[in-house]
This record gives C-alpha cells, structure tokens and sequence, in this order.
C-alpha cells in the first residue's frame, strides 16, 4: 500500500487524450468489502442518469444496463483497489468485448488479481521509489521546489530515509 497505484491509474484516467478517446470513462473504488449491486451502480452513476427507479432494478438487472451502455462504445472503466478476483468476475460480463479498443485498468496490491484479470499483456508492477526520486518528491511537497534548505537538509534525509521509497509515506 501506498507505493502510487491509485496515484498513476488516476493520472492515466484523468489524462485529456483518455477524456478525447474513450466515448464512456467510468472510476470504482472497489476496496475489500465489494459488492456486485454498489460496482455496477458505482460504474452507471458514472455516466448515465440513475434515478430513484434504477436502484430498484435487481443485481442482474443491472448488469445488464451496463452491458447495454457500453455495448458499441469504446470505453475505459477503472476498478481501483481490487482485492481479490471474485470482484473482477462478477463485473466483467458486463463489459462488452467488441474489439473497439476498449480498457479497463484495475488496481490491486495483490500480483495475482492482475495476473487474473490480465487480457494477455502482463500487469505493470510498481516499485518503491529511489533515495534520489524520493527526495525530490518530498521537497517538492514540504518546499515547492527540488531543493531543500541547507540546514534542513540533513533532516529532511533522516525523514525520507523512514519512509522506505513509499510515496504515500512522503
């Protein structure tokens, strides 16, 4: 946690070229306690009108509005924080495969969720960030800018030192 998956899927879906070239963009946070009804809501409020009669349509139901907003768009659906493959399996029979180009991105701390869900290219696999990388990061946050003052700089160290290379952390 908090080596920057949210922090790059975000960049990616909010990333204008993605505004341009997906004609539907939905975000989920999906966390460990998912379920099917709030995911399927969660992606139809998203772009489409939900009213007090959508949330009396059953679980099937509503998949099958996904399905059929979709259907013939091409789409990008992010699913963030993905904690294991029954939430990519109850979902992904909603999103039609009609070879248009269409995207989901999912994130999870876990490798095997990705490999799972994984449609043949292999997942990107984050790493912590370098001593040098981490600096920069941390006076940019605490100062505005990639240098420290000097007689902070021996603190600033100890304090990026602690946090292991977690951007969170910084």
């Amino acid at each position: 946690g908090g080596v920057g998956k949210t922090t790059l899927a975000r960049e990616v879906y909010d990333d204008i070229y993605m505004e341009h070239h997906f004609y539907v963009r939905a975000w989920i946070t999906v966390s460990q306690m998912h379920q099917h009804r709030e995911m399927l809501l969660g992606i139809l409020r998203c772009f489409s009108l939900v009213n007090d009669y959508t949330y009396l349509k059953s679980t099937e139901q509503l998949a099958e509005q996904v399905y059929r907003s979709l259907k013939g768009r091409r789409y990008l659906i992010a699913m963030d924080d993905v904690w294991d493959t029954t939430a990519w399996d109850v979902v992904k029979r909603s999103f039609p495969d009609d070879k248009n180009g269409s995207r989901v991105i999912l994130t999870s701390r876990l490798a095997n969720v990705g490999i799972y869900a994984s449609s043949g290219s292999p997942p990107h696999y984050m790493r912590c960030l370098s001593v040098d990388r981490s600096l920069k990061l941390f006076n940019l946050k605490v100062f505005g800018r990639e240098n420290c003052p000097l007689e902070l700089e021996k603190a600033t160290k100890q304090i990026v030192g602690k946090c292991q290379g977690l951007p969170l952390a910084l």
